[in-house]
């Protein structure tokens, strides 16, 4: 995988705490060209709709947005001034096409006014010296402008281009033929619809065409704007971001699953090199972050897999990477210990929850304190009852079973099939892990979870946690209590039974401006987002809890995350898919 260097954007250093000087004055730069660029597209604009730019406007208003093309062809003149407020718009997301294309337009401003028109009695040297003013500006501050896009798809564009004037085109002349002939005092034709319709449309103008109503002149204005819109999204395609196409890339799975072994810490990583990721190696090929893309937004799966002393450099790498393509970048269920590199980079984090963790060494069903699970535990036993273990390879028989099992849960309301961040049912997987399943007396399984492979030998972490529709009371609580003893018999010492989203376990911590304004609106609208069930099932078995956070570049990041973390763990069926293995961000 290619490696895209950069130097770090103004769009991180800004984001920085404390935010330096230098920082400042670079974002307000980047900041400053965007603006003058657009300025110079309103007064092109300004100049079609009553002929010239006034001469009446200050002088001072004329050289700031220098990049005027007025007094050329009117149609010309429409297409620079929409040109440039593009532009600007993608310069103010720090996009490197759209530099380039402003510094060729300020360069050509040069030229323009140096011209010596009819129209301008000459040539206007002091705004071709403030074009080149902001052409130097331009190109000083070149290397704050390094997010990319996509290649243009000059077919996809001139597809979508003639889309959008046929679409205008048949509004004006549709307009044209049904209007009564009181609203321009001239019954058209179709032909004379048509060739009216070009004219305006290209802003050529046409003397026969007056109006004589208001509904007549609101048209022709409809008209207008609808011409410059159809201009305007016609050269939005050649900004996009690139497009994500997801594949299941075998080689690579491999290659980060090696890394993993050598690196890995926790369960967590073994996911991070599951096959429905896509993955990022750093130049030197000796750390990975697996991660998935949706609405131009990269999020990885947790910190970087690899040696402690590449942690920073693989984030910084990954963050440019992702900046080449035109995405934004975030990173879920990041540990509380790989924080500080992210922070030195210029992220925020916003706490998403805690990983419930059970002691063990501590767990026992004696005691007081334990009567309602020992109590469990009899009454089951006494009915039939019965946990069994299960290492792989599992047999095609058994795993029928839970199968029939998986089946039935997913038939729960709210019950569905994740990804990205936990496994789901798949034959291939389920066979290679460790299974604990329940047995009732007439040996029917009825409830099974599986073990995550861990690269933690003295931890084991749940997975799938399935049973069937209709079971005694107190089954789950019956299988947990088993495999709790068994491990322990094992040498076992800690059992994760995954994040509890969105949790307020460790309520004495001081929270952030944004933990405390999501926590706010969960408590406010409930139905966005039921975590309480989920934490209060962990909190029966959790001794200790560890934080799980959410790092993102700017606070206005945090819709497009959880948007695009929802739209990454959604797992479709392929039949459900439009194509298969192909996930277009």
């Amino acid at each position: 995988m290619r490696i895209y260097q950069f130097q770090a954007p103004v769009g991180e250093l800004v984001s920085q705490k404390p935010i330096s000087a230098t920082a400042i004055g670079l974002h307000a730069i980047a900041r400053l060209v965007a603006l003058l660029v657009a300025g110079s597209g309103a007064l092109n604009l300004l100049s079609l709709m009553g002929g010239p730019v006034p001469t009446e406007m200050p002088d001072w208003l004329l050289l700031l947005f220098p990049l005027d093309f007025a007094g050329i062809h009117r149609t010309l003149t429409l297409v620079s001034g929409f040109a440039l407020i593009l532009v600007a718009v993608h310069l103010w997301a720090y996009k490197q096409r759209a530099w380039r294309a402003a510094f060729l337009l300020a360069s050509g401003s040069v030229l323009f006014h140096l011209l010596p028109l009819p129209s301008r009695n000459g040539w206007n040297l002091e705004e071709a010296l403030s074009s080149g003013v902001l052409c130097a500006v331009l190109w000083l501050s070149r290397r704050l402008f390094d997010m990319g896009a996509e290649p243009p798809r000059i077919a996809t564009a001139a597809l979508r281009a003639a889309f959008a004037f046929a679409v205008t085109a048949i509004y004006g002349v549709a307009g044209f033929w049904l209007l009564e002939p009181a609203e321009f005092h001239r019954n058209f034709h179709w032909w004379d619809a048509a060739w009216g319709t070009v004219r305006l449309m290209l802003f050529v103008g046409d003397t026969s065409i007056v109006p004589h109503t208001p509904y007549a002149a609101w048209f022709l204005d409809s008209l207008f704007w609808m011409s410059g819109v159809t201009f305007f999204y016609s050269g939005f395609v050649l900004f996009r971001p690139v497009v994500y196409n997801f594949q299941v890339n075998r080689t690579a799975s491999a290659q980060a699953r090696s890394i993993a072994e050598q690196h890995g810490r926790s369960s967590q990583d073994f996911f991070k090199h599951s096959t429905d990721k896509s993955y990022f190696f750093t130049a030197g090929g000796r750390s990975f972050l697996g991660y998935r893309v949706a609405g131009n937004y990269a999020l990885a799966l947790g910190d970087p897999v690899g040696p402690v002393e590449d942690m920073e450099s693989a984030v910084r790498e990954f963050r440019d990477f992702c900046r080449a393509k035109g995405w934004r970048v975030g990173f879920h269920q990041v540990s509380a210990d790989r924080l500080p590199i992210f922070e030195s980079l210029g992220f925020q984090h916003l706490k998403v929850g805690d990983d419930a963790i059970v002691d063990l060494n501590r767990f026992s069903l004696s005691g007081s304190a334990m009567k309602e699970f020992r109590n469990t535990v009899n009454r089951l036993e006494r009915l039939g009852y019965r946990v069994e273990r299960f290492d792989p390879p599992l047999s095609d028989a058994l795993l029928q079973q839970l199968r029939l099992i998986s089946d039935q849960w997913l038939e729960i309301p709210g019950h569905r099939e994740r990804q990205f961040t936990l496994g789901r049912f798949e034959p291939s997987y389920v066979a290679s892990t460790p299974v604990y399943v329940a047995f009732h007396a007439e040996n029917e399984a009825v409830a099974f979870l599986n073990l995550v492979p861990s690269y933690d030998a003295s931890a084991a972490t749940v997975d799938l946690m399935r049973r069937t529709g209709h079971q005694v009371n107190g089954l789950m609580d019956f299988l947990f209590a088993k495999v709790f003893l068994d491990l322990k018999a094992r040498g076992i010492a800690q059992f994760h039974l995954g994040m509890a989203p969105l949790s307020d376990s460790a309520e004495h911590a001081p929270a952030s401006l944004d933990e405390r304004f999501v926590h706010w609106t969960l408590r406010k609208l409930p139905f966005l987002f039921r975590a309480d069930s989920l934490r209060r099932f962990k909190a029966k078995y959790a001794d200790e809890w560890s934080p799980r956070y959410a790092v993102y570049q700017s606070r206005l990041d945090l819709p497009r995350l959880a948007l695009a973390l929802h739209r990454i763990c959604e797992f479709r069926p392929k039949r459900e898919r439009r194509h298969s293995g192909r996930q277009a961000a």
